[in-house]
This record gives structure tokens, C-alpha cells and sequence, in this order.
């Protein structure tokens, strides 16, 4: 019996440890998040990876990295120089202020003087050309140009559709400009709001400032964790229910132990009653005996905590004892080799005279 209150109690404080660990790991990762993301573009990070839902359907397609509305995404902060035409990136949008997914079309890195050619990486689904469209040739390479020309691209497969860019006279600092679209061209909220699918040439223009990351994995799944971690409920529910589980417990040990404490005391009440020849239907006679039993009860709970009080106070005497006799002998130790050191000088003097 001993030996099994012994195992709920131990199996009592691994959930209460466990409980709280899972608490405080809810908001130490919660914590870590709102202070990522406020640097982040309003996406939380966690060991420099970022996390977030696909709320439109812009990036449905056939592509094997495509993904559809309510997927997850997940996020990894990389050098922008990593970057290549034909990745799926996660960007500041400063026309809907909001963090958008798309694909790299192209990337301009602009000339870090007027003399000194840019570069401009074109993906391998699209062609280029640098005379006005006089001749085009397929991409998937980097280009060299000058600032100032003009560069136009189109999409192999509907060449009738090209896209101009021209290499800024720029003077300064060289920076890099990722031009991107989503894969599906009619997106239901682009449509909702134009009346019109989305030209095949049209580019999403992202200075490499609100780049947030390149899109490494997404999932279903991953996006209904997200959906339910980020409601507004979640972590009040999550840091509550540990904490009324763990509160329960502590609850119900206590009813038990104080009613086996009582049910423990019934018995040696009536133990006892039955020693002293009390009569139990002697209504005086036990009443009077319960009197003395609790007064007794008390008194013994009382010299109880006498006795704790007093073990802890010589516990804490003995201690500070200890901590004094430690000083002392260091004291001696020190004093014994000064004068080791002292009567070690006056030998070697003797010894040199």
C-alpha cells in the first residue's frame, strides 16, 4: 500500500514538471516570436527559420514548389546573393503591406557605378534580349549591363508577351532587385478586385530591404497548425489548461491525503476508545474521550512543529558553525605558509652570507 502511494506520488510530480516545463516552453517560444517579428515584417521566427499561412490562392500551379491557399509555409533567412531565378521567396509587399510568396522571375543587380555593368539573371522558362528585341536568347544565365540599357525578357512560352527593364544610372551602393509573380495568373482575390486575370508579363518589383526569406517547405497539415497556434485563443488556452490540470491534482492529492489523515485518526480514535473500555453508545462518556483525544492531537502536532522549527534553526547554526570553522582553518593555512615563506627567506639569507 506504502510502496504504491509512494509511485502516484512520484508519477504526481513528473506530470506537475512536466506540465510546467510545457508552460514555460509556451511562453518563452511565444516571447522569442513577438520579438522576431517585429523585426521580421510581422512573421514570427523561430532558430532562423519564419512560419506562415497562405491566405490566397496566387501561388496554385503545377509547379512541384507551388502551393495552394490555407498550405504553411516555412521560411528560411538566406543571403540575398543565394538567391536564383526560379526559387519561390517570401517578400514585404509595400502595396498591400502585407508578406507575400511568389516566384523569382528575374534578378537585377544594380551597377555600383555609372562605368560598371549590373548584372541581371534570367530564368531558364524565359528569353532575353539586349538590343530592343532585335535578337533573343534563352535564359537561365546571368547577363552583363551596362547602367542605362534597355532589357527586355518574354516568356518562351508566349512570346508575344515581353517585360522591359532598364538598368538604372545608379551611383552608390550596388543593390539587388528580385522580380517576381505568383504561378497562378488567375488568382481568385486578384480577379475579385480588377475584373481580370493577371497579365503574364506583370512583375512584382522587390528591392532586396523587404526580402524575408526563401520558401523551403509548405504543407496542409502544417497550415492547420499554424491556423489553430495563431488564433487569438490558443495560448491562454494552452498556458490555462496545464495550469488547471496541474492545480486539479494538487487539489484532489490534498482531499485524499486529508481524508486518509482523517479515516488514519478515526481508526486510532476507536482503537483507543476500545483500550480505555469506553462504551460507544456512551454518548458523555465518548465525547468527553474525543476531547482528549484532539487536545492530545494537538499537542502532538504542535511539539511536531516545535521540533521542525528547532531542527532548522540548529541546521542553520550548524551551518553557519561549519562556515566559520572553514574561515578559520583557511586562516591557519594562510598564517602556516607565511611563515613557511618567512623562515624560507631567512634560510636562504643565511645561506648567501
Amino acid at each position: 500500500m506504502e510502496e504504491q502511494k509512494k509511485k502516484k506520488k512520484i508519477a504526481s510530480k513528473i506530470v506537475d514538471v512536466v506540465l510546467g516545463a510545457l508552460i514555460v516552453l509556451i511562453l518563452g517560444l511565444q516571447i522569442d516570436m513577438f520579438i522576431t517579428k517585429n523585426n521580421n515584417f510581422g512573421i514570427p521566427s523561430l532558430f532562423g527559420y519564419s512560419f506562415m499561412e497562405v491566405l490566397t490562392d496566387s501561388m496554385e500551379g503545377e509547379n512541384p514548389d507551388s502551393f495552394d491557399a490555407g498550405e504553411g509555409v516555412v521560411i528560411q533567412k538566406r543571403d540575398v546573393n543565394e538567391v536564383k531565378a526560379g526559387e519561390v521567396i517570401t517578400f514585404y509587399s509595400e502595396q498591400i503591406q502585407y508578406c507575400v510568396s511568389h516566384r523569382v522571375i528575374e534578378i537585377v543587380i544594380s551597377p555600383d557605378s555609372v562605368s560598371t555593368p549590373g548584372k541581371f539573371e534570367v530564368s531558364s522558362a524565359f528569353e532575353y534580349s539586349v538590343d530592343n528585341g532585335t535578337t533573343w536568347t534563352t535564359g537561365g544565365e546571368q547577363v552583363s549591363l551596362e547602367a542605362g540599357k534597355n532589357f527586355m525578357t518574354r516568356s518562351k512560352s508566349d512570346t508575344e508577351k515581353t517585360l522591359t527593364h532598364v538598368m538604372p544610372n545608379y551611383s552608390g551602393k550596388a543593390e539587388m532587385t528580385f522580380y517576381t509573380c505568383g504561378d497562378n495568373l488567375n488568382a481568385e482575390f486578384y480577379v475579385k478586385a480588377t475584373g481580370k486575370a493577371v497579365e503574364s508579363t506583370y512583375r512584382d518589383v522587390v528591392p532586396s530591404k523587404y526580402y524575408v526569406g526563401s520558401v523551403m517547405s509548405h504543407s496542409h497539415f502544417f497550415g492547420g497548425v499554424l491556423h489553430t497556434v495563431q488564433s487569438i485563443w490558443f495560448v491562454p488556452v494552452a498556458i490555462l489548461v496545464p495550469i488547471l490540470i496541474i492545480g486539479t491534482m494538487t487539489v484532489i492529492d490534498f482531499i485524499k491525503g486529508y481524508r486518509e489523515e482523517k479515516k488514519k485518526e478515526e481508526e486510532e480514535l476507536n482503537n483507543e476508545m476500545l483500550l480505555a473500555g469506553v462504551d460507544p453508545k456512551d454518548e458523555k462518556a465518548v465525547l468527553i474521550f474525543k476531547e482528549k483525544y484532539q487536545m492530545r492531537k494537538e499537542i502532538e502536532r504542535e511539539m511536531e512543529e516545535m521540533k521542525k522549527e528547532q531542527k532548522a534553526l540548529f541546521m542553520e547554526e550548524f551551518k553557519k558553525a561549519k562556515e566559520e570553522l572553514a574561515k578559520s582553518e583557511e586562516l591557519e593555512r594562510i598564517k602556516a605558509e607565511e611563515k613557511a615563506r618567512i623562515l624560507a627567506e631567512y634560510a636562504k639569507e643565511g645561506e648567501v652570507k
